[in-house]
């Protein structure tokens, strides 16, 4: 009897430490600034070269275009956007030489592959020869396959020109003789010259939008093409493009979770604080956007046509011994978790400090007692909190918006309701919970000892 006690004891430990979520102690990245830098000098190389290469009546448009996309790369090397160091990068490029080695013809292109810490789920090539992997979309794959396919995609826009392309298309459209008599005409019209206006302004948006998704395909199809010669399973394209069409819907149900996480005996969660009260900022029922409209909003849109399109020609490849994993599984693995706590760092010192708020409430539900976690959890509302009292919320939290994300919508509708006392209150009584846990954690104590004092000047 004793030892059928002993082995049902050891059994629900292992159960439990089987189904436990493993305790994750985060250590921020520490970028290589002086790799950054050489990376930083090649794009101004390139943006030079290129400019230098221009021809044409309409150099000078182009030579505009080709200044903002180096300026938009240089404020992510600014914003330290951008994660270098060894181990990370080292990884990446494992995956993209899995690429190279077997496509002779991509391996001229001088491309640069970094990560990005953006907590968007994107990736694209800026189309002067830098292809960003942001961490946002890295840490929701489920496979290198996918991953690989993502790199493959965005080396097929490089590789067809399609932004460069793009640029001339719109430059050409722009300054034609055409456009501007067009453009002559209505600014002589003494009626609805805005509304005319706008109609050709919408002409060139959806011209230049529609080419723009008919390169999405045509990426597709050429990525498929580069994939099959790697050691990485083609079908996982199809899953990554289901994934990207359902990837801007988070699961977190902030409704659910804000009480759940912000109710204490001392300070009871008020449920006004998350009631809706009418048309949301103006946006009434009749003004619902279609489904047409909504996919067109994705972050990926046309994801099922383009799977429609991509199926037929995977369909025709044969089995063979491809595989999900074709680097390294537990270092895809690592990265993905050690992404999603950089996310939330990265949220709060770039001042985007609702959104680090979002994403540390999604990650507490996973890890309940990460010391990190917590402690962001009240960072972010003593900051709210003296950014409050200061009349200056807005400059690290956003407004809800019609065309954001519902759940993500709620916390910041939530935000505004609240008062400074709430905010001091929440943050002071949601850190004491764990006082005695977090003991011997620094950032902690000082983050609770700031919450202690702004509930005391209430």
């Amino acid at each position: 009897m004793r030892f059928l006690l002993i082995l049902i004891f050891i059994t629900c430990c292992n159960l439990f430490i089987a189904h436990a979520q493993p305790s994750f102690s985060f250590i921020p990245f520490k970028d290589d600034s002086l790799q950054l830098d050489i990376f930083k000098k090649n794009v101004k190389e390139k943006y030079l070269q290129d400019s230098a290469s221009l021809m044409g009546e309409n150099r000078k448009y182009t030579l505009k275009i080709f200044r903002d996309r180096f300026n938009y790369i240089n404020e992510m090397f600014a914003g330290k956007e951008f994660i270098y160091n060894a181990e990370t990068n080292a990884y990446l490029m494992s995956l993209v030489n899995e690429i190279l080695k077997t496509n002779p013809v991509l391996q001229k292109q001088g491309t640069r592959y970094l990560f990005s810490r953006a907590y968007w789920p994107n990736a694209f090539s800026t189309g002067e020869g830098t292809i960003v992997f942001n961490i946002g979309l890295f840490k929701k794959l489920d496979n290198e396959s996918q991953a690989a396919f993502v790199l493959c995609h965005e080396l097929s826009h490089l590789y067809l020109k399609h932004s460069n392309n793009a640029i001339d298309h719109y430059i050409n459209t722009l300054y034609s003789k055409d456009f501007q008599t067009k453009l002559k005409e209505i600014k002589k019209q003494a009626y609805e010259k805005n509304k005319e206006l706008d109609k050709l302004e919408k002409g060139i948006v959806f011209s230049g939008r529609r080419h723009g998704r008919e390169h999405e395909a045509e990426a597709d199809s050429m990525a498929l093409l580069f994939m099959k010669n790697t050691g990485f399973n083609v079908r996982e394209s199809l899953t990554c493009l289901a994934l990207l069409d359902s990837i801007d819907k988070d699961n977190y149900n902030t409704e659910q979770g804000l009480p759940l996480l912000f109710n204490f005996p001392e300070y009871t969660f008020q449920n006004k604080w998350i009631k809706k009260e009418g048309a949301f900022f103006g946006v009434s029922a009749e003004n619902k956007i279609t489904g047409k409209e909504e996919d067109s909003l994705k972050t990926h849109p046309d994801c099922k046509i383009r799977i429609a399109i991509l199926t037929p020609s995977i369909e025709k490849l044969k089995d063979n011994a491809a595989k999900t994993f074709a680097v390294n599984v537990k270092e895809f693995n690592n990265l993905k978790q050690q992404f999603e706590f950089e996310i939330i760092n990265y949220c709060y010192k770039s001042n985007r400090v609702s959104r680090c708020l979002y994403e540390a409430m999604q990650l507490y539900n996973k890890y309940p007692d990460n010391a990190y976690i917590t402690t962001m959890i009240g960072k972010s509302l003593n900051l709210m909190y003296s950014n409050q009292k200061n009349h200056t919320l807005n400059k690290i939290v956003s407004l809800p918006s019609p065309m954001g994300e519902k759940n993500y919508n709620t916390l910041l509708e939530f935000i505004q309701k609240i008062s400074l006392r709430d905010i001091g209150a929440i943050s002071y009584f949601f850190l004491k919970q764990y006082e005695s846990k977090f003991t011997g954690d620094k950032e902690f104590a000082a983050t609770f000892n700031q919450s202690r004092i702004n509930i005391k000047s209430n």
